[in-house]
């Protein structure tokens, strides 16, 4: 049976030149369906503008409209929700009092969907543009004259988001301690979201000798750092998602920001990106994940793109991996070098900053149903997810989010011991737990009366052995106590 599913899988995912693959409940990659494929890659010369030369990200505004950053061409591109139509191109601003400027190697973009104000992140001008789609200027934002940041260090701008009450928040490429935070008049208000240490044991051990050493010996040691965050996103909501791009930090890797900057992912048993380091047949590497960009979808869905595989892999809003897809190579699906991601959609748009391309990925009719399944199962109606979730079962037996997606809605309906057995496929003892705990009320409750009558006879029938056996033992004694006498 394993055999059949495993070559009915690989069979399935050869319109892809990559193994399509997803995680069991031990944690080990196995073939999968694919919840997406590669549809076509689009240049700039197939848009009529020319080449891209290494564009560096991509937004979808509130109008379905892509903005993309052509970094080394310093301009903006937007075109239609298709990528199939230019329709505008900024690559010269005007500020307020008629003068004009240009960009340099911007990095980042983002439009508000409350005003239709665009915020540019232009890195090698060490500035924030602040405009409108005619760009006209209505903000620039450079280096702080505050004391919270380093006057020694460049204002260099990678990306930028700003929320709902236009605070507006900026990725610094040589600061660690979190977002730069500025209101949306452009005033500094410090940090937001800082990564905290990895604990390591070297930094441990480092801690305890500077708890011992001297001052001389405290200035001369290296400092312990965070990794700084590399991008960042934002839900209908308002939470703030940030991923940072290192091999070494595995805390903080993916975190859900409320608006005092807590993570809400904290606790979260997710590992984001590939379990373990992953053997690539087509390039002859072993790979450590480092996500470098994070998008949030219209339905919640988190999708964190691999810069060292070329990998998208996609969760659901608790954490829970639904696919893995693309990776590094020069067919359609794979990449050299990704920068940024995006979606509209059932598509999600790669850019290859080396190809100088962007990968548009299309969801297909297993992404579909297992989509559908989880949407229902996040709303809230266990019930009505456990149809799809037994059709995703029909194009993947191993498929574990639907194993918990089935033990939940069968606990709903008071199936607990088939709560339980999908819930052991799933390798999730805290729905066993609660499905175990649903089985034992209810047989106690269907049993009661014949358990309290087994132990009401189980009892007299101990006291009459007991009864009988002392009754014996005093006999026994009786007789010997005679027989001396005698």
């Amino acid at each position: 049976m394993m055999t059949a599913v495993f070559s009915m899988n690989l069979a399935v995912s050869a319109d892809e030149h990559y193994d399509v693959y997803n995680y069991d409940r031990w944690s080990e990659a196995i073939p999968s369906q694919a919840g997406y494929l590669a549809e076509r890659s689009v240049s700039g010369e197939d848009l009529g503008i020319g080449d891209f030369a290494e564009p560096s990200d991509i937004f979808r505004d509130a109008h379905d409209q892509l903005l993309i950053v052509d970094t080394k061409n310093n301009r903006i591109v937007i075109t239609d929700s298709k990528l199939e139509t230019v329709v505008g191109v900024l690559d010269e601003f005007t500020y307020e009092d008629g003068s004009t400027t240009t960009l340099k190697e911007p990095e980042g973009i983002y439009v508000s969907p409350e005003t239709d104000t665009i915020y540019i992140a232009d890195y090698n001008n060490s500035r924030v543009l602040v405009c409108d789609y005619e760009g006209n200027v209505s903000l620039e934002i450079t280096k702080p004259q505050s004391e919270l940041f380093a006057q020694e260090l460049t204002f260099l701008p990678q990306r930028v988001i700003a929320d709902k009450a236009g605070n507006i928040y900026v990725v610094l490429g040589n600061i660690t301690t979190g977002a730069a935070m500025f209101t949306s008049d452009g005033e500094f208000q410090g940090y937001y979201g800082a990564n905290t240490v990895e604990q390591t044991s070297t930094v441990i051990a480092n801690y305890f000798w500077k708890m011992i050493s001297t001052d001389e010996m405290r200035s001369k040691a290296s400092r312990t750092v965070p990794s700084g965050i590399t991008s960042f996103d934002l839900d209908d909501e308002g939470f703030i998602y940030t991923c940072t791009q290192s091999t070494s930090q595995k805390t903080d890797t993916i975190k859900k920001l409320n608006p005092a900057g807590k993570n809400l992912f904290t606790g979260l048993e997710t590992t984001w990106g590939d379990i373990e380091s992953v053997y690539d047949t087509n390039t002859n590497k072993n790979y450590q994940s480092m996500i470098c960009d994070i998008e949030i979808a219209d339905d919640g869905n988190i999708n964190c793109l691999d810069l060292t595989s070329g990998r998208i892999f996609q969760y659901d809003k608790e954490g829970n991996l639904l696919f893995v897809f693309g990776s590094s190579s020069d067919q359609l699906g794979g990449f050299t070098e990704v920068a940024a991601i995006e979606s509209i959609g059932d598509e999600i748009m790669v850019v290859d900053t080396r190809k100088n391309t962007i990968t548009v990925f299309v969801e297909t009719d297993f992404g579909d149903i297992v989509h559908r399944a989880t949407n229902l199962y996040n709303d809230g109606y266990y019930e009505e997810a456990l149809e799809p979730w037994y059709e995703v079962l029909q194009y993947d037996g191993n498929y574990r989010r639907a194993f918990l997606g089935i033990s939940a809605a069968l606990l709903i309906e008071g199936d607990y011991e088939g709560s339980m057995k999908y819930a052991k496929l799933a390798d999730s003892p805290y729905r066993y737990n609660r499905a175990f705990e649903g089985w034992r009320t209810e047989f106690l409750s269907d049993n009661l009366n014949t358990i309290v009558i087994i132990v009401v006879v189980v009892v007299l029938v101990v006291g009459v052995l007991v009864f009988l056996w002392k009754r014996h033992k005093k006999n026994v004694a009786y007789a010997a106590t005679v027989g001396k006498e005698e």
